[in-house]
């Protein structure tokens, strides 16, 4: 009975902490969590490295506050209220954008589209059409497009080639069945798309997935710039690891257990 009791009050105050995080909508500070849950920073720690372990928070290096991430969807909760996709990449987004001079940007599907959530360029030059929030395009034309059509089956591929067709945007569109099954092969084997002006002439653009704690992937992070300064040995020497890293990150916030799990 001495056992089962300890074990309830285990719960009673794992539950509380989580459902603290969940009602902030914020990430929070140790010590600030532990004075909202009544206990002490020592105890709170302690179930926190618990849950950090299981997935179902995370601690932001920076600025060493705690947060939910997507697995606790699993548990029915409604991440979406608290912090959205956006919130959660924004920063990454950003940190991106800046480190190469170059534009970055979270892309989902919906209806058929990449919907472009959010988007930071910061290069020299303006006016390019990623850079508006909001905006969609065809999934077979944009390298973030390739990595959501990439986690479909054939016939789910296939019924999209019925519905919207394979538009020609540039002369590098794809624009074939054969063409369009044959790249998304490449993009499941490496794990990164790539956009050769094939979505505007003069833009190249790079992306990798984001997975949930479903292991599915959700939306797709790119890095854009002009074709001059977008090299394929600069995007695989340079850009791809620091993406790799962001979208790791963020995927790890969205509940993602990770590749050696």
């Amino acid at each position: 009975m001495r056992t089962e009791k300890v074990s309830s009050q285990s719960s009673d105050k794992l539950m509380q902490i989580l459902e603290c995080l969940a009602e902030q909508k914020l990430p929070m500070r140790l010590q600030d969590l532990a004075e909202a849950v009544g206990m002490t920073q020592p105890t709170v720690l302690r179930y926190l490295n618990s849950l950090v372990n299981s997935n179902y928070i995370y601690q932001d290096p920076e600025s060493l506050r705690y947060g939910l991430t997507w697995k606790v969807c699993a548990l029915g909760a409604n991440l979406g209220s608290y912090a959205s996709m956006r919130s959660i990449a924004n920063r990454f987004v950003t940190q991106l954008s800046m480190r190469f001079g170059l534009g970055a940007c979270l892309v989902v599907e919906e209806n058929g589209s990449c919907v472009y959530l959010d988007c930071i360029d910061s290069s020299p030059v303006a006016g390019r059409i990623l850079q508006h929030i909001g905006r969609r395009s065809p999934l077979h034309t944009a390298s973030s497009g390739k990595i959501l059509l990439a986690s479909h089956s054939d016939e789910e591929v296939d019924r999209y080639i019925a519905e919207k067709g394979l538009e020609r945007l540039t002369d590098n569109t794809i624009t074939s069945r054969e063409a369009l099954f044959a790249e998304l092969e490449l993009v499941r084997s490496r794990g990164w798309a790539f956009d050769d002006e094939e979505c505007e002439i003069g833009l190249r653009c790079v992306s990798r997935p984001l997975r949930s704690y479903t292991g599915g992937v959700v939306a797709a992070m790119s890095v854009f710039g002009d074709a001059s300064e977008m090299t394929p040995e600069h995007i695989e020497k340079d850009i791809l690891p620091h993406l790799t890293e962001a979208t790791e990150e963020i995927s790890r916030r969205l509940g993602w257990p990770g590749l050696d799990k």
